[in-house]
């Protein structure tokens, strides 16, 4: 409920957006207004002025498709082992067919000023045990909400959600034990529609925890978590945070799955387009909203 009130009417403007670029331009009261004149319908026009250059754009990202590249940087880095980093990641990317997912997220920033990707991790099907890395798309950007943050990719978010509306039976063959009569969820609120007639919202939520740790600076250069026998081998220490991600699957109802992530930072990738802060909320858009006016004058007259 948080994330969705604060970021709620500023994702109905990304909606009236995206309802606008694919060709739903006429304001409601206006198209209802001239279809029930009283003299004979009016015809609302819509002409597509707006599509060529979101395709043009879109069409940029595919003939420089973005890749994750490694660099080594520190003093534990060296290239031979940067090589082998960077074939394990073109592994990924192409088993995953990332590129979709960059496009995707691509065009949905360029559209309406933002976009989603994301890093999950899969059973191989020869295996009961080992997981494989995948990039995938999110296709609905309206199904992600991330925390409060300010990096441009939201690497600094302590906790995000995925939203997604299963049909009624497969929720039941993925989860039999699970409850999803009616009853259930009545007495949940409505933000978001926990259950309908044929489907039940289920809901993946990254968050972060963090452990009080003291770091022990030895003066072999080491760098311990553990207070040394030999207190005259320190050198300096000083407190800090261990963060470390969750995952859990849940319901309105109850948790369905959880466990550990294997990473440092919500594996959720936002992707925006133009961005700016006014009265201290973020305000994102593409290359449809300046236009709107423009190109409603013109199917007007």
């Amino acid at each position: 409920k948080a994330c969705i009130s604060d970021v709620d009417t500023e994702r109905n403007k990304l909606k009236d957006d995206l309802r606008f670029g694919t060709f739903d331009q006429w304001p409601s009261e206006v198209r209802h207004q001239r279809e029930h004149d009283p003299n004979g319908a009016r015809p609302c026009l819509t002409i597509d002025k707006l599509n060529q250059y979101v395709v043009q754009v879109v069409n940029d990202m595919r003939q420089n498709r973005p890749a994750i590249k490694i660099r080594p940087v520190d003093d534990h880095g060296d290239i031979e082992t940067a090589k082998i980093y960077a074939g394990l990641v073109r592994h990924i990317e192409d088993q995953s067919n990332a590129s979709v997912a960059y496009e995707t997220a691509g065009e949905s920033s360029t559209r309406v000023g933002l976009g989603y990707f994301r890093i999950t991790t899969e059973y191989d099907e020869e295996s009961f045990k080992n997981q494989e890395i995948f990039i995938r798309r999110i296709p609905d950007v309206f199904t992600v909400y991330l925390g409060p943050h300010t990096q441009p990719d939201g690497s600094d978010a302590e906790y995000g959600f995925i939203i997604e509306q299963v049909p009624e039976d497969s929720f039941e063959r993925e989860y039999p034990k699970a409850k999803k009569k009616a009853e259930d969820f009545d007495e949940l609120g409505d933000q978001p529609s926990w259950r309908t007639e044929k489907h039940i919202t289920v809901v993946e939520y990254f968050y972060k925890e963090y452990e009080a740790q003291t770091l022990y600076f030895m003066a072999d250069g080491q760098t311990v978590t553990e207070k040394p026998d030999d207190p005259m081998m320190v050198q300096d220490e000083r407190e800090t945070q261990k963060e470390s991600v969750k995952w859990c699957k849940l319901t309105g109802c109850e948790i369905l799955e959880e466990r550990d992530w294997a990473g440092k930072y919500i594996p959720i990738i936002e992707v925006i387009g133009k961005e700016t802060y006014v009265d201290g909320k973020r305000v994102l858009w593409g290359l449809t909203r300046p236009v709107k006016d423009n190109l409603r004058m013109y199917n007007y007259w």
